[in-house]
């Protein structure tokens, strides 16, 4: 299909006009006019460049994509290397960040809500897309080492939980915003949600959980935003009967830990 039929679904699909956001949303970077196979990945890193290009795509799809409104920087250093290696390839690049974390189908919030088998589900502003984050509730109540263990094993990631709380503590609902979700308890001094899903968190938020009681699960920024960009690319691959293959690097799984109790 042609990739300005693809940029103009995706705008519809997606409802890129009802959000305000950092990003530039849709097509970023054009190459190739007709788009026969997709990469996606979370974010438009070389790495990520370098693999959709070896693959063989002509179009990479991202959820943090290059182009940022209000950035201005000199392109130089890797990010000479990124510009580089998609233009001299020819491919297009596509990014799509809070439209798709907000999406109710194929969203980053929508799929770690699903994968939790959370019911109820609907935004933290409820009916509101562009509230972002989402909350649902359990069937049964579920302990809080048994939400981690599920996170952990699903999205191959280690999961940290913040707070004083026992591993057996029992939740009943939860609030889910991928990649930096914090906000939504780093200032909010009532919580109305029993715990807190997200990607990273600052440093006021240690103290915000600790204080309000509020357990809040961290799953690294990367591994809580695989979800939404797979399904993207595979709504794409059915609807219009093109290739997909997606970019998954654990990137939260690279990191050396070390810890005083080694010493």
């Amino acid at each position: 299909m042609q990739i300005d039929e693809l940029t103009a679904y995706l705008s519809s699909y997606l409802d890129v006009g009802a959000f305000h956001d950092a990003s530039l949303n849709g097509l970023q970077i054009e190459g190739f006019k007709n788009c026969t196979k997709i990469a996606t990945a979370v974010t438009a890193s070389l790495e990520a460049i370098d693999a959709a290009i070896e693959e063989g795509a002509d179009t990479l799809l991202v959820h943090h994509g290059l182009l940022w409104k209000g950035q201005m920087s000199p392109i130089c250093g890797t990010l000479k290397e990124r510009y580089s290696a998609i233009l001299e390839s020819n491919i297009n690049l596509l990014a799509y960040h809070l439209p798709l974390d907000a999406n109710m189908e194929v969203g980053n919030n929508s799929y770690l809500c699903h994968l939790l088998d959370l019911k109820n589900i609907d935004y933290v502003s409820p009916g509101d897309p562009s509230s972002i984050a989402m909350k649902g509730s359990f069937s049964k109540k579920q302990s809080i080492s048994d939400i981690a263990s599920l996170l952990a094993d699903s999205l191959q990631t280690s999961v940290s939980v913040l707070g004083h709380c026992d591993r057996d503590t029992l939740i009943s609902d939860v609030t889910v915003c991928s990649g930096s979700g914090s906000f939504l308890i780093d200032s909010n001094y009532v919580p109305g949600f029993q715990a807190l899903i997200t990607g990273d968190v600052n440093e006021q938020t240690y103290h915000m959980s600790k204080e309000t009681g509020t357990p809040v699960f961290v799953l690294g920024h990367d591994a809580s935003e695989q979800g939404g960009i797979k399904l993207l690319g595979d709504h794409i691959a059915r609807r219009f009967d093109i290739e997909h293959i997606h970019l998954h690097f654990n990137v939260e799984n690279e990191v050396s830990i070390y810890d005083y109790s080694d010493k």
